[in-house]
């Protein structure tokens, strides 16, 4: 028979196992009770005297519940490591020509004609030049005229590219200091505990060492000595799992409020959120310069599943995800740091596509100066 002292140590060592329980994964969360960690400890391990025998090959190789709930990963999704940069310009600020993404977006803007024009215009006015007479004065008008136009029609743009701009940067602004909360949170959560796991460790294993000085005397204390002992050990340990939980941050309800993100992923938009038509043009757009390819946002899209920097978004089709990021629909303790990094990141790259438009602006800009022909760079002649 086991004596008085063996089971209230045995007692314990099962109640400190069954807080563990609680805390690290098991169903019974902290939350709830720790006489439900208890029983679902008793049940499921072969530390119930009642089920020593029969069911104990069976217990060990019993595992907590998972969840049912399986996610989705596409085979390319955080595989890549150092991301680069996709969808560039071909803008080059030196050369007579323009790049064929400049000349696609004076397409969709409806600047060609307008372009043309001016390139007619210009011209006829140099072939008229040092000529004065009403057709050379009426061709330099209509060459103001017309640059003007151009001109009005290129500042348009930009400040449709501003308004979006401004509007991914206030978000990005919002999700960046709800962002640092979380982690100044996170920080501290981890801080007091490693302090609580130091402090129990050093005072547990005074009161052991204690009970331990008069055991040459009087053998009994050792038992107390190893009750307290095995705290001054587990604690500390305990305390250090707990903190690679805490490292994920603490969790919330993601709140209903739709981003910039939201109509890339074919979700519902407002008119704070929608995109100028030149803008969304430009990224449902398949760039000029490599016309076999996808369309910029789909590109954009595969850049962030590749990227491993965002392992919070995996699957483009998963709506768990989706319903998060684009924060159009409300899902239960969604919120979470990985989720506003995501976030983050995600408008930052979007961000970075729409103003390199301004880019190729300015190429546009050049041409109404006459620092640039309206022509493609590789429609221009080499130099010999």
């Amino acid at each position: 028979m086991e004596s008085k002292i063996e089971m209230e140590t045995k007692n314990i060592f099962t109640g400190l196992l069954a807080a563990i329980l609680v805390c690290f994964g098991s169903p019974a969360r902290a939350a709830d009770s720790n006489t439900v960690g208890a029983d679902y400890l008793m049940t499921h391990t072969w530390l119930d005297p009642q089920k020593q025998n029969s069911n104990q090959k069976k217990a060990i190789a019993q595992s907590a519940p998972t969840s049912t709930t399986s996610s989705t990963k596409e085979s390319t999704a955080n595989t890549k490591l150092l991301p680069n940069q996709i969808l560039r310009t071909g803008v080059v600020i030196t050369s007579t020509g323009l790049s064929a993404n400049t000349m696609q977006l004076a397409d969709n803007i409806g600047l060609t004609p307008l372009m043309e024009q001016i390139h007619l215009l210009s011209d006829k006015a140099a072939s008229n030049s040092g000529i004065v007479s009403i057709e050379s004065l009426t061709n330099k008008q209509d060459l103001l005229d017309t640059r003007q136009k151009a001109r009005m029609l290129i500042q348009k743009t930009g400040l449709e590219i501003d308004a979006t701009i401004a509007e991914i940067s206030a978000e990005r602004e919002l999700y960046n200091e709800i962002l640092t909360k979380f982690k100044e949170d996170r920080d501290k959560a981890i801080a007091k505990t490693n302090a609580f796991a130091f402090i129990s460790n050093g005072a547990l294993w005074a009161v052991t060492e204690a009970f331990v000085i008069p055991t040459y005397k009087h053998a009994i204390y050792n038992v107390p000595a190893g009750i307290v002992g095995i705290p001054a050990g587990m604690v500390p340990s305990a305390a250090s799992m707990y903190t690679l939980k805490l490292i994920n941050g603490k969790k919330q309800d993601s709140e209903v409020e739709p981003n910039m993100l939201a109509k890339i992923f074919k979700y519902q938009t407002n008119s704070e959120i929608e995109y100028p038509k030149s803008v969304w043009d430009y990224l449902n757009g398949v760039p000029a310069d490599v016309p076999n390819s996808k369309k910029r946002i789909d590109q954009l899209i595969d850049r962030w599943i590749a990227d491993s920097n965002i392992p919070g978004f995996s699957d483009r089709n998963s709506k768990k995800q989706l319903d998060v990021i684009t924060a159009s629909v409300s899902q239960r303790k969604g919120l979470t740091i990985s989720s506003l990094t995501v976030r983050t990141v995600m408008l930052d790259q979007l961000l970075a596509e729409v103003v390199k438009m301004k880019r190729m602006l300015l190429e546009l800009e050049m041409v109404t100066n006459g620092d640039k022909r309206f022509i493609a760079n590789a429609a221009i002649p080499k130099q010999l």
